[in-house]
């Protein structure tokens, strides 16, 4: 029974404290503590972890917030352009699933992700918790980048094609403007020489006889006579039997 009453008297107690309060708090507006919200708000800090907003002309598809995030809440698509540089198709967070524990803000290369001051986001479909940072069609981003990159490559094929037709071009106009002494002609044999090559050969040496100071040639050279010649030329004299000559 002492217990009892011990416990009525604390209730009465504890809750005649709590209404000294709140009657202090309501006379007194200077100790206003709860805030008529959504007449009124409160300021957040400096450091405050809103709803993420990442700038699209920023972001380098880098996927880096993809892949640190712990709840998987960012997904992004992204394609090639023509400059080689990478293209948002669609960027979408659920701050749903987001616990705004600001990882993927700390490794953003280019700092396009920032946590913002918003909280106010009450929905009864979770589908409206997504933000979607890019409106258009991802399939239609897709479509457009791929055309521009086809129409990049056929003009630096036609590009490329043209330079070649223009370096035959001067190649064929440099070979009709050689003079005529500089071209190939065509030897009797059918093998090209040129002029030039004609005129810078060695003079082929012609045989010679070469003579002594009375005018006579010399031996070795052209006007030595062979001993077959002189024997043509002095025929022996007839000899006698018994081996003399007749006088």
């Amino acid at each position: 029974m002492k217990d009892y009453l011990y416990d009525i008297w604390e209730a009465v107690a504890t809750t005649a404290k709590g209404m000294r309060i709140t009657a202090r708090y309501g006379v007194d507006p200077r100790e206003t503590i709860t805030l008529q919200y959504p007449e009124e708000r409160w300021e957040p800090s400096e450091r405050f972890r809103g709803f993420l907003y990442n700038d699209i002309k920023t972001c380098t598809s880098c996927t880096m917030c993809v892949r640190v995030c712990p709840v998987d809440c960012i997904s992004l698509e992204s394609v090639r352009g023509a400059d080689k540089k990478m293209v948002l198709a669609s960027y979408d967070i659920d701050i749903g699933r987001c616990m705004y524990c600001g990882l993927c803000v700390e490794v953003c290369p280019p700092k396009s992700l920032v946590h913002t001051s918003g909280y106010e986001k009450a929905s009864t479909d979770r589908g409206e918790l997504i933000l979607h940072f890019i409106h258009e069609d991802a399939s239609e981003i897709k479509a457009r980048v791929a055309k521009q990159v086809a129409e990049a490559a056929a003009k630096a094929e036609a590009e490329k094609a043209k330079a070649e037709a223009e370096k035959a071009a001067k190649a064929t106009d440099l070979s009709d403007e050689a003079p005529a002494g500089a071209k190939a002609e065509t030897a009797k044999d059918g093998e090209p020489t040129s002029r030039a090559a004609q005129k810078d050969a060695p003079p082929i040496a012609q045989p010679t006889a070469s003579v002594d100071a009375a005018g006579n040639p010399e031996s070795g050279g052209a006007g030595e006579k062979t001993p077959a010649e002189e024997e043509k030329k002095e025929p022996s004299k007839p000899r006698e039997e018994g081996g003399e000559e007749k006088e």
